[in-house]
């Protein structure tokens, strides 16, 4: 289901109503082009390449789903959706931060949803003046693919 304009006129239709949102590894693909990003149950692996000196070593960072854990980062220059996971492997969490999307903090790892969100049709299909609205409400990591959870706020 998507948010269509009709459905804003109606705007009793979409207030606080949840819209759920698939995103695939290739719309992660698309925003982080260096890193791989694989769902199963529960369980979210990214993998990329550390350089160090001469050579490249592959890492791998594991992380399990707190659907709970989301956040709606809106401050005057900026607006990001943020879902947090559990970190399980903390290999690779030093070149994750330095993309600028990824914010780690204790047994935590923030990973900014929102520009890929951006790639995806549902948002296209949200008025700009509504945009500046949405909030994540929770997510879910599924086989295949990663579920987020937003609404229209007032």
């Amino acid at each position: 289901m998507g948010i269509f304009k009709e459905d804003l006129i109606n705007l009793g239709n979409l207030i606080d109503t949840e819209v759920e949102v698939k995103l695939y590894p290739e719309d992660f693909r698309r925003v982080f082009p260096d890193l791989e990003f694989e769902f199963t149950d529960g369980l979210l692996k990214i993998r990329g390449k550390k350089k160090t000196l001469i050579f490249s070593r592959t890492f791998e960072f594991r992380g399990r789903e707190d659907p709970g854990a989301v956040r709606t980062v809106k401050d005057h220059e900026t607006k990001d959706l943020i879902v947090e996971v559990h970190v399980v492997s903390k290999d690779g969490i030093d070149k994750l931060s330095e993309t600028g999307k990824f914010s780690y903090e204790g047994d935590r790892i923030g990973i900014s949803v929102l520009p890929v969100l951006k790639e995806t049709e549902v948002y296209s299909k949200i008025p700009d003046t509504f945009r500046e609205r949405l909030k994540i409400t929770r997510y879910r990591i599924r086989d295949g693919y990663m579920s987020v959870f937003i609404t229209v706020t007032k």
